[in-house]
């Protein structure tokens, strides 16, 4: 069954639709350079399924943008025990299609001395390429679809020494209940690799958000997310607030 719902999603994923990803995407019809600078307070950092850090994580980040193509930078550092991620990635809009490269990096920042950023020796580098293309459907049907595989890097579960390129695909849908936005959506792997040892369904849930309303001036905005990764028959509840 978990073959079978899959294969469906992979063919949603493939099918020439409309739209790109609507959370980090600036239109490429934009002639203007634009900045943004944010920051997350999450509960714990959950990834497509995955649990990275199971404590606090403070996740600063902050893009550049003109005409469409935009550069960017993502981190994640554990508050109680020590975890550190920066990632770094390079997008394109096009249309309602977004093309990205991620280099993702992970090392725990209780040894700087070791963090060795620059090295990119196959056997030994902590960088993880990924290329991805996301889709977003229009307003009357608020659709998105992402396929994202790593190309490079450290992506070898296997242990053979050669790149397991680790894929992932989701389908999500947002809609608006009482005032509220929310998103729902479903990712899975085709593949043995980072996600899973086999095919399988690694990511079923939805996030919703709200501004908290402080004062008549000042409101919060907070979000919720329930997972659940049927493979690893795990389920998270993930609270956040952005700054």
């Amino acid at each position: 069954m978990k073959k079978l719902i899959l294969i469906a999603l992979i063919i949603c994923a493939l099918a020439p639709i409309k739209r790109t990803a609507a959370s980090s995407l600036n239109s490429a019809s934009d002639d203007s350079l634009s900045f943004s600078l944010n920051a997350d307070l999450v509960s714990r950092y959950l990834w497509r399924g995955l649990l990275y850090s199971p404590n606090p994580n403070i996740q600063p980040y902050a893009s550049i943008s003109y005409k469409g193509l935009t550069f960017g930078a993502w981190a994640s550092y554990g508050i109680s025990i020590p975890y550190a991620e920066t990632d770094l990635y390079l997008s394109y809009s096009l249309g309602q299609f977004t093309l990205s490269v991620n280099d993702y990096y992970v090392f725990s920042d209780d040894s700087l001395a070791n963090y060795n950023y620059f090295n990119i020796k196959k056997s030994e580098t902590l960088h993880s390429l990924e290329g991805s293309i996301t889709y977003n459907g229009p307003e009357s049907f608020p659709i998105s679809l992402t396929a994202a595989t790593f190309f490079a890097g450290s992506d070898d579960y296997d242990g053979d020494g050669k790149n397991d390129y680790s894929t992932y695909f989701e389908v999500a849908y947002k809609t608006n209940v009482s005032g509220i936005p929310l998103k729902m959506f479903v990712g899975g792997t085709p593949q043995r690799g980072l996600y899973s040892d086999n095919a399988n369904i690694v990511n079923i849930g939805f996030n919703a958000t709200k501004s908290l309303k402080v004062s008549n001036s000042f409101e919060i905005p907070v979000s919720a997310t329930l997972a659940v990764n049927p493979n690893s028959q795990t389920m998270f509840f993930v609270f956040g607030i952005t700054f």
